[in-house]
């Protein structure tokens, strides 16, 4: 069994933290002696803020009132969904009926105060809930919110943009508990409410000189589980990342950059949680846009993490691996734009050490008939888990694949109904519980005051 020394863990991770949160930012703040190069209009100091100010004040027409510099709006939206398998897995073990329709009722609040000509502070805040209308036993009526809430602060400093923020949601699902007995056998499995809590608050700060381009965020990441079953996955984490470009025409950047958290996972004094972990991926990438038409960004490098032990559990090997990432957009005809996806690499799972991941989605959009949108969309998707908390650190593998067609409409300005119909399916080896496929159909209406 492997072993580490919890002390020099220790020492590792707060040299680890300090460096990479003063990295951050050091390259963030500029130097007043270097001369700028005008091979493009700054993207982060007056064009960013000015950015930032047009798409506030043309958003005003759709608040409902201001005060002293504040602008507050809101968007009540409720959707219908059905649901043909809401406990996700293989009809053969659910007893009854597994589908439902769905209500989801939502209202955004936005918040908007200019603080200076420059910086300016903005609130978006999601609050909504799921009543299942057949099986009410997983109801629980709890308040959710949305995973795009965040309180954000914009700060301008010359050619720095710096933004303070704090993300926060808590969220709930259906969640399959598998029974095993002593002896390891399957023995059935257990539909319950996995509520989680999540909350990210750190900064971003992004300097431009014309030619380089340097950004930098860190962010301290608090998950927390409501579920005495879950509480495996409670943790604090160091988010980190850094990137340096620089524009060799106003169309082509190429640069480096790296992303390279940390996981303390709490444990609660049980055994068989996740291990704590370092992880760092970094290499070059190239962006690049060919006319009005297409534009695209790839990037490649080397992925590792190293885990560290938890009291007894078994602690899982380092990666030393590679990742891969491309993105693409192609503007066909003005009414007809196709994105693509593609992702290689490694990553925290929910109920695994690592998890390596191949992953392809396309989207593709149509709107020819003026405030009409239909999307296609579909992705492929391989994992490999390791260190599976739950097959004695053995490794699993599963395919997901899932596509589908949304509609949306906007009349009069501030409604906007839509339908959307997506089909998932998902197989992991060796577990024939796992293998699910689900029907869904939603149905929506929005309106902005």
């Amino acid at each position: 069994m492997k072993v580490k020394n919890n002390l020099s863990k220790t020492h590792l991770y707060k040299g680890l933290g300090l460096s990479c949160l003063l990295g951050s930012f050091v390259v963030s703040f500029p130097n007043e002696a270097q001369a700028q190069v005008s091979r493009q209009r700054s993207t982060s100091g007056e064009a960013a803020a000015e950015s930032i100010i047009r798409g506030q004040t043309e958003t005003k027409s759709g608040h409902f009132l201001s005060w002293n510099k504040w602008n507050f709006g809101i968007r009540p939206r409720v959707d219908v969904e059905y649901n043909s398998n809401i406990f996700r897995r293989d009809k053969s073990y659910i007893q009854g009926d597994a589908d439902d329709f769905i209500l989801h009722p939502e209202v955004k609040f936005d918040f908007y105060r200019a603080i200076s000509d420059f910086n300016s502070i903005d609130l978006t805040l999601g609050v909504g809930t799921e009543i299942y209308t057949k099986h009410t036993s997983v109801n629980t009526y709890s308040p959710l919110i949305s995973p795009d809430t965040e309180l954000a602060y914009h700060l301008f400093v010359g050619d720095t943009h710096i933004k303070l923020r704090d993300m926060f949601s808590y969220q709930e699902d259906i969640n399959n508990v598998t029974v095993i007995q002593s002896g390891g056998e399957f023995a059935d499995i257990e539909s319950v409410r996995f509520g989680r809590y999540d909350n990210k608050l750190g900064a971003a700060a992004d300097w431009d000189t014309g030619a380089f381009l340097f950004k930098g965020s860190a962010d301290w990441n608090w998950f927390h589980s409501n579920s005495s079953r879950y509480e495996y996955m409670d943790r604090n984490s160091g988010l980190f990342t850094q990137s340096a470009s620089y524009f060799i025409t106003p169309t082509i950047e190429t640069g480096i950059e790296a992303n390279d958290p940390v996981h303390f996972f709490s444990k609660h004094g049980k055994s068989n949680s996740l291990n704590d972990q370092f992880r760092l991926d970094i290499g070059p990438f190239y962006a690049m846009k060919l006319g009005k038409r297409i534009k695209f960004k790839v990037g490649a490098g080397y992925s590792y993490a190293t885990f560290f032990q938890n009291d007894n559990d078994p602690v899982t090997d380092d990666i030393n691996d590679w990742y891969a990432k491309g993105q693409m957009e192609y503007i066909i005809t003005p009414w007809l734009v196709n994105s693509l996806n593609v992702y290689r690499g490694n990553r925290l799972s929910w109920n695994s050490d690592n998890q390596e991941t191949i992953s392809i989605g396309d989207t593709i959009r149509f709107n020819y008939i003026r405030d009409f949108d239909i999307d296609f969309y579909c992705s492929i998707n391989f994992y490999k888990e390791t260190g599976v908390r739950y097959k004695n650190r053995n490794d699993a593998h599963a395919e997901y694949y899932a596509g589908g067609i949304r509609i949306a409409y906007t009349f009069l300005e501030r409604w906007q109904p839509s339908l959307r119909y997506t089909y998932y399916t998902y197989d992991r080896e060796n577990t024939d519980y796992n293998r699910y496929d689900v029907h869904q159909v939603m149905l929506g209406i929005q309106y902005t005051f």
